[in-house]
């Protein structure tokens, strides 16, 4: 009986080990098979990859050649003889008023033009060129396309005053509003306006005799009297600095020295004014020269009769 037990056990243990062998050559072929398809997958993806990195390569060469002859239309570049030889379309001017357009154009005839498209055209050098004239406050320069042109928009200083040696006769120089004074001859034909202040002055000498602050000084006298007359100052007589007569509508006021009481003098306008039409004769101007005192000058270089004094 031991024996046929020790002969079943031995069975038992050689099967299982038969069918343990057989197992591990079933699990081996099946991992052989895995790595093969393993294998094959990674080829597929590696071609997958090739195949894409090949076609990014196309796409962008396809995407350069596109950009390239995009930027060498004809529409993008300016015509080479653009500044030399101006003709209001390739480069456009506008807003000018004062400054005109022959001499806009003079002071870019020097620049050159590259040759490159238009959007890559620096405007810095054409800024410089016109920021030389003084009459010219800001520029602001536009780049257009198909075809390709420059528009140039011209912001220029507001006249304040002008200086003028006779009333009929052109100016000589104006200061303008952010305290700059343009003394060009080319730029004095549009500089008077109506809101412009007219000074009348004998051979002015400018940066000694005539500065943007004594000016500025003659315009808030002339500001004064407009708000006591409530009439306009048509201009200033100050070819006699000593005695300096003011034009108003209706009248002409004599101011004298443009001393420290200068502002009190003129004060009293708005009581005198309103006896102008009580005079019969023809009143030559309002003597404002005196302090407290006013006058009446007739055409007759003779005081009228009702000489008023004005405490």
């Amino acid at each position: 009986m031991p024996q046929e037990e020790n002969n079943e056990k031995e069975i038992k243990r050689n099967s299982t080990y038969s069918q343990q062998i057989k197992n591990a050559a079933e699990m081996g072929k099946h991992s052989v098979h895995i790595k093969q398809k393993e294998r094959q997958l990674r080829k597929k993806k590696k071609k997958l990859n090739r195949l894409k990195t090949f076609l990014r390569f196309i796409l962008f060469l396809f995407l350069v050649g596109c950009i390239y002859l995009f930027i060498t239309l004809p529409g993008w570049y300016l015509r080479t003889d653009a500044f030399s030889k101006p003709d209001g379309q390739t480069v456009e001017i506008i807003n000018n008023k004062i400054v005109p357009i022959n001499i806009l154009y003079n002071s870019l005839r020097e620049l050159r033009v590259f040759p490159i498209p238009i959007f890559m055209m620096p405007v810095a050098p054409i800024k410089h060129e016109l920021y030389k004239i003084p009459a010219i406050k800001t520029v602001y320069v536009r780049r257009y396309g198909f075809p390709a042109r420059i528009q140039i928009i011209i912001r220029e200083r507001i006249p304040m005053a002008v200086i003028k040696p006779d009333i009929n006769k052109m100016p000589v120089a104006f200061v303008t509003t952010d305290n700059v004074i343009v003394t060009h001859k080319n730029f004095m034909h549009l500089a008077e306006s109506d809101s412009t202040l007219k000074i009348i002055a004998k051979n002015p000498e400018f940066q000694k005799d005539w500065t943007v602050e004594k000016v500025k000084y003659i315009d808030k006298i002339a500001k004064e009297i407009e708000t006591y007359s409530k009439e306009k100052v048509q201009y200033i007589d100050m070819r006699n600095p000593s005695d300096v007569y003011v034009k108003i509508e209706s009248t002409t006021i004599r101011l004298g020295v443009l001393d420290s009481t200068v502002f009190e003098r003129i004060k009293r306008i708005y009581t005198i004014l309103p006896h102008l039409n009580s005079v019969n004769e023809k009143i030559k101007y309002i003597d404002l020269s005196w302090d407290k005192v006013n006058y009446f000058k007739l055409q007759n270089d003779n005081e009228t009769p009702k000489n008023k004094e004005q405490q």
